[in-house]
């Protein structure tokens, strides 16, 4: 299994596999050979730098899908509520809206348009983190080529 079978491109989620090393916390203990192993090989960096303009390349599309069930879970909402309001039993438009928001399918809608503003959110920063990530990954390429140079 690779690396990038690990990473669900969609949600950004990483499924660890058992293969999976934490780094160490106390690097004051670690010998020359092990520092030097912890940090990435000029291949490796391109190689990161390749995945993360592909992931990054994909996340309009991502950003578009979410924002469109954003759009669609905000129309429900607004169905279910006016649905709940004409099959209010209340008198008064005041005891209407009441009943309303405690109708059961109102709920599920509010609570599904609070999932896809998060689901729209959590993609926005995972674009932003992968810029940042490039531009990290663009400035070690940038040292190791001059590095190679020299």
């Amino acid at each position: 299994m690779s690396d990038l079978d690990a990473v669900n491109t969609a949600t950004g989620e990483v499924d660890e596999a058992p293969s999976t090393q934490l780094v160490p916390l106390n690097l004051a203990d670690l010998d020359e050979d092990t520092l030097i192993a912890m940090f990435p090989t000029p291949v490796q960096a391109t190689g990161a730098l390749l995945m993360a303009r592909r992931v990054l390349a994909d996340a309009p599309a991502i950003l578009n899908t979410r924002s469109k069930a954003l759009k669609d879970a905000k129309r429900t909402l607004l169905v279910a509520r006016g649905y709940a309001r004409m099959k209010a039993p209340g008198k008064t438009a005041d005891d209407r809206r009441v009943e309303q928001e405690s109708d059961a399918q109102v709920i599920t809608a509010g609570e599904w348009v609070d999932t896809c503003e998060l689901a729209l959110e959590y993609a926005r920063e995972v674009r932003k983190s992968l810029s940042e990530d490039i531009d990290i990954l663009r400035s070690l390429n940038t040292n190791f080529r001059a590095e190679h140079k020299s």
